[in-house]
């Protein structure tokens, strides 16, 4: 097959160009990818060609520029397409990593095998890591990623993707009986997470009550409708007044303020859910949290053995970074493989014969201070690869928190009062479509009052634009 198609591609300077994209082969022997004449990407085997109906802009779209991904590219990963060739006239949504799992490859690699594959260092991004997106009127999705929409309407299935990111959230930082828990900044995937939320609740009969937290009108009856039972307007409460009031708070403001807000007002867990590429509260890489879904606790005994829910394995091996204190050294040798170091005496360790054939990470790693906390997000420039596995912990020393720098004492205080932050990235399409086929009342929601806007395709960058304004909640472009 040939697809020949003009494009736009996303800039670093925050803006956009048009580009001529060619697509050469097909799903069993694999797809070169031209950009203007000249070589772009060369696929493997395992995916087929789609046909962008609509793809919604989010927050990420908006700070593509601050990712470390390579620009240009075309963006945009909210899909909803239509099949070609043997697939037509069927619609599908695409879950946005292209890993070994996703293509169907019979040899995956030791991210696949340890359950995690979404986290496979090799894999590409849907419209985020070199994959072209859903911004441009085809797309090359891996054939197991590419998921028939059946029992669910069009309308609803263009937010499929970040309803799946939100219902993520809330599997990964559950409400317990009793909690008071708030969404921060309630728009485009808070406004899910609200929803998520409800539904969550209605289906486990939850007893926990659930707070929007916004500056705009529009969101208020927003949050209303998408299952919030209060709305706070910071407009008339100053944050000020809501310290440590939310068991768990959900920021999905994507900016360095809301975070630390979200730090104040939290009682025990602070969800991280939106990124921008931003040091926040002092602390580097927090997108990078986001993106391999790591967790920052407090050091305690207990912390020391954590991992998801869902995981049913065994922390082994902790590296803990020098100026820990002695006693927690003493304390982790008694029950765990322990390496003491820097950053790179810590790559040194993870590339040597003792991790080969190994998951090449630490299961926690132990830190003094929030700039050893970035360390061991991203140790090294050169490459994308944490110290910690994805879905694991870094565990914060607090003793000598009172000396931290000012620009990190907000952060000293939340983990020496024994708070955590927590993060998640993609969901689980099958389970947010069978959730919203269970749910008809929160399809409808969806359907009728997140999407605030449309455009045509041909108006991609008015629609971007449209999306950086507070007015708008959730910004869609149609293809057809």
């Amino acid at each position: 097959m040939n697809l020949k198609f003009r494009a736009k591609d996303y800039l670093s300077s925050d803006s956009f160009e048009s580009a001529e994209y060619e697509y050469i082969g097909n799903q069993k022997d694999g797809w070169e990818i031209k950009r203007n004449g000249e070589p772009y990407l060369q696929l493997g085997p395992g995916y087929i060609p789609l046909k962008t109906i609509s793809c919604g802009v989010c927050s990420t779209d908006i700070d593509r520029r601050f990712l470390p991904f390579p620009l240009p590219q075309i963006i945009g990963h909210e899909v909803l397409a239509e099949g070609l060739e043997e697939n037509h006239g069927k619609q599908f949504v695409v879950e946005i990593n292209d890993t070994y799992e996703a293509r169907g490859d019979k040899e995956p690699d030791l991210f696949c095998k340890e359950g995690i594959p979404t986290h496979s260092p090799e894999r590409r991004v849907l419209g985020i890591d070199r994959l072209p997106g859903g911004f441009g009127p085809y797309i090359l999705a891996p054939i197991n990623a590419a998921i028939n929409l059946e029992g669910v309407s069009p309308k609803a299935a263009v937010l499929m993707e970040p309803f799946a990111a939100a219902l993520q959230a809330i599997i990964a930082s559950p409400p317990k009986k009793g909690d008071h828990v708030a969404v921060l900044g309630p728009r485009r995937l808070g406004s899910l997470i609200l929803a998520a939320l409800s539904s969550y609740r209605k289906s486990n009969q939850s007893d926990f009550r659930i707070t929007a937290i916004t500056r705009h009108d529009h969101l208020v009856k927003l949050s209303k409708e998408m299952g919030a039972d209060d709305v706070i307007d910071l407009r008339i409460t100053n944050v000020e007044n809501l310290k440590n009031k939310f068991d768990i708070v959900y920021d999905t403001t994507s900016t360095p303020s809301g975070f630390e807000s979200a730090i104040q007002i939290a009682k025990r867990e602070v969800h991280l859910k939106t990124t921008n590429g931003q040091p926040m509260a002092g602390i580097n890489h927090l997108t990078e949290l986001v993106v391999d879904e790591l967790s920052i606790l407090p050091f305690s005994e207990q912390n020391t053995k954590f991992h998801w829910q869902n995981e049913t394995r065994t922390n082994k091996n902790i590296f803990v970074f020098e100026n820990v204190s002695e006693e927690i050294k003493t304390k982790l040798k008694q029950d765990f493989n322990v390496y003491v170091g820097d950053e790179k005496t810590a790559e040194t360790i993870l590339s040597s014969k003792e991790f080969f054939d190994h998951l090449p990470r630490f299961d926690v790693v132990a830190v003094s201070n929030p700039n050893e906390i970035g360390f061991a997000i991203r140790p090294n420039p050169n490459h994308e690869n944490s110290l910690v596995r994805p879905r694991g912990a870094i565990l914060v020393d607090t003793t000598n928190s009172n000396q931290w720098p000012a620009d990190q004492s907000l952060v000293g205080e939340f983990f020496k009062e024994g708070k955590e932050i927590h993060s998640s990235r993609c969901g689980d399409f099958h389970m947010a479509i069978s959730l919203l086929r269970e749910n008809p009342e929160i399809t409808k929601s969806l359907e009728t009052n997140l999407i605030s806007h449309r455009y045509p395709a041909d108006k991609l960058e008015e629609a971007y634009n449209k999306a950086k304004d507070p007015s708008s909640v959730k910004v869609v472009v149609d293809f057809q």
